[in-house]
Order: C-alpha cells, then structure tokens, then sequence
C-alpha cells in the first residue's frame, strides 16, 4: 500500500488503516510547522510565566500564611524538585509515548496544581501543589523543546528553538506585570488561576492542532534505546556531557542572577526601586539577546559567536562588581549580562535536541534540562552562602566568573560535535 510520511513523530501512515493521515496532510507541511512552532511557544510562555509566579507572588502569600523562613524554603524548592525529576521522566516517556500525548498531560498536569496553588489553605498544601507543578514543567520541556527542533526546518533550527524559548523570560515578565497589578485590587492568587487556565487551554488546544503517530495499526515503531544506551552510545558520552556541563553551568550563573539580582544591586549602593528596574531590564534584554543571537550561533561562525557570548557573561559581571551608586551604569551591566546570560541559556535549550535521533531526543533533552535544574539550585545557595560569609554584591558576582569559563568552554566543545543529521529518522 502507498505510505505518506509525516515529519513530526517519525513514523508512516498506512492508507489502508490510518484514515487520520488524510486529514493531516490535506494541510500543507510548512502550516503544520508553523502552528507548532507557535504552539511551542506559546507552552514556553507559560513555562517561564510559572517559573516566576512563586517568586513574584512570595512578598503576599508569605504575608497571608504567616510563613516561616524554613517554610518559605520547603515551598520555594518543591517546584524545582518536582521539575528535576518531571524532566527525567517527562523526556524518557515521551521516546515511548509520542511528544504530543507526554507534552499535553504535563500541561494539564501543570495548569490543574496551578489552580491547587490559588486555593491552598497553608505550608503543606501550598508545597504539595508546588511539587506537582514541578512535575508538569518538568515533563513539559523537554517536549516543546525537541517539537520544536523537529518541526523547523534544516537550516533554520537553532535560531526557531532560541526565538521560541524566548517566550520564557517573555512569561516571567508577564507574571511581574499581574502581580503590579495586585495593587489594583488583585491578590496573588489571582497569578496562579491565570497560570492555572491559560496551560489547560493550551493542551486542549494542543490535543486538536498537533499531529502525532497514531497508536495502532500500519505504524512502524522503531526500537526505543536503553537510557545508558541512548545518552552514551554510539559516540554520544562526549556530546552528553558536554550539554550537562553547559546545562549545568550556565543555569547556576543564570538563577543565581535571577534570585539575587536585586539584592546584590542593592548592595551596590542603588535603591530597591533601581533594583527592580535593573531586575525587568536583565530579563527584558534576556528574549532580545536570545532572538538575537540565535541565528548567529547558527551560522558559519558559532565558534566565534559561542566565545563572544561568554566572554560577554564576564565583562558583564566584572563591570557589574565595579558599579557604585550608578543607576546608568548598573542597568547598562544589567542589560548585557541578561543579554548573554538568558541568551546562552536558551540558545543551549534549542542545541540540545540536534544532537539526539528520533528516539532518544527525549531522553536526551530530559537529561540535560534535569542537570541543569540542578545547577539552579546550586547557584542561589551558592550566593548565600557567600553573603552569609561575609562577602558582598561585587564578592558574588566575580566568584561566579570561573563558572562562567567552565560553561563556555563545555558549549565551545559542543561546537566541534557532530549533530544529528536524520531528524525523521
């Protein structure tokens, strides 16, 4: 019987039993493409937009429930918990079930504990939902990251990832936004019903638009690798890890700068409403950086572009360190490192999936994102601990220079791997 190919999930239709592939194809490739690349994006919104719901809405909800220091703790680490292991297993179950059905049940997953968040009674509930939200982001990135790798075309892979995962720091603004708008009347659950509906719409919306293999009859399953096997076979060990050390890395640079930004701003001697300006101005520059950049990266010159990116991260924290009392100065720092910080961030989100075939792309982007969620966790602690010792703003912002070096010098390494060249196989 005749076979159509379908670019998304790797797999043929039989004319004979799949009726479903008529009506997918009668849609032409570059619209499907298009729809899930937005789709993607529009998952990658609402990712970062959780991300940072927790922490803008901390200063009330701490407030309302009389938390202590350990119980805001608890809360604050159950979300980054819940996504380490969601990305493990998120990016594992999907080599088994289809991208679309792992990214669909993670949103659900994610927008339903959003809604427990909103209506949380005390600690322990509020860091039970948190936990569960974790799981569902976890699951959900790896997806939308290798979807969208899979569905842009050759040539144009890594600059469509860098712009997609831009919609990240483009949702923790839109988070900062609700929360302003608190004085209005709003309190903070009102960020967590938003964060709640707006995912569960999305993977309704997602169940209609996205294509995906069918789950019987006339399909051509290839064999999913061992984890073992598919993170370090075939002459991948070197290639994954160097991705967990860019992961890794770059992520604890990137969320101690997120946690810390504005109090290490305050300590430079600028106010806290500088502070929070500085704080919109390192993320903001952080989705420019990222659309930015990506195509660079993608071009004949990534070396370069992969040397001039970190070497930017330094010279940004160095003039950062020297800044005194100067609002100017301190935005305008603030303002190259998110360039570069955010922009590196993402650009190695949207180079990990090249470097996967078909059936281990989840497996191998689940991995990574999971290294680097622990690097995040790292970097915060690390600034505490610093602080606590007697160090200051300039003491953290030159000890993360070496950090700085050991992540460029594993995505300078990725540079010189070789990509996957099938991505339907």
């Amino acid at each position: 019987m005749a076979k159509i190919p379908v670019p998304f999930d790797g797999v043929r239709y039989d004319l004979g039993n799949q009726l479903g592939a008529c009506a997918v194809m009668s849609v032409e490739p570059s619209v499907i493409s298009q729809r899930t690349l937005l789709l993607c994006a529009a998952a990658a919104l609402f990712e970062g937009f959780d991300n940072q719901s927790i922490g803008v809405a901390a200063p009330q909800l701490a407030l309302e429930f009389a938390l202590s220091p350990s119980q805001k703790g608890l809360i604050f680490s159950a979300a980054p918990v819940g996504l380490f292991i969601g990305a493990m297993v998120g990016g594992r179950a999907a080599d088994y079930l289809g991208r679309k059905r792992v990214l669909t049940t993670s949103l659900l997953l994610l927008g339903l504990c959003s809604l427990l968040t909103a209506i949380a009674s005390g600690a322990p509930s509020l860091a039970a939902a948190r936990l569960l939200t974790g799981l569902g982001l976890g699951g959900a990135m790896p997806n939308f990251i290798a979807l969208t790798s899979e569905s842009a075309r050759a040539g144009r892979r890594l600059t469509a990832g860098t712009i997609v995962m831009a919609g990240m720091p483009m949702g923790g603004a839109l988070a900062s936004l609700i929360a302003i708008s608190g004085s209005h009347g709003w309190g903070w659950r009102t960020i967590f019903y938003v964060g709640g509906a707006a995912p569960i719409a999305l993977a309704l919306i997602m169940g209609f638009l996205l294509p995906a293999r069918p789950a019987m009859g006339g399909v051509v399953t290839p064999r999913v690798e061992s984890m073992a096997s598919a993170l370090f076979s075939a002459g991948r060990a070197g290639t994954t890890l160097l991705l967990w050390g860019g992961f890794f890395f770059t992520q604890l640079v990137l969320l101690l700068m997120l946690n810390w930004l504005p109090s290490l701003v305050v300590g430079l001697g600028l106010t806290r409403a500088q502070a929070g300006w500085c704080a919109v101005i390192f993320n903001l520059s952080g989705s420019l950086g990222a659309t930015l950049l990506g195509p660079l990266h993608a071009g004949k010159r990534r070396r370069h572009w992969v040397l001039i990116t970190y070497v930017g991260i330094a010279f940004a924290l160095v003039a950062m360190a020297g800044v005194r009392h100067s609002f100017t100065w301190a935005a305008l720092a603030c303002g190259v490192a998110g360039c570069f910080i955010i922009g590196a961030q993402l650009i190695l989100f949207a180079f990990a999936p090249l470097y996967y075939g078909r059936t281990t792309r989840g497996t191998g982007v689940g991995t990574a994102v999971a290294v680097g969620r622990l690097g995040s966790v790292v970097g915060p602690l690390l600034a505490a601990v610093l602080l606590a010792g007697g160090g200051t703003s300039a003491t953290v912002l030159l000890g993360i220079v070496p950090f700085v070096a050991i992540a460029g010098a594993a995505a300078m390494g990725l540079s010189w791997r070789e990509q996957c060249a099938d991505f339907d196989a």
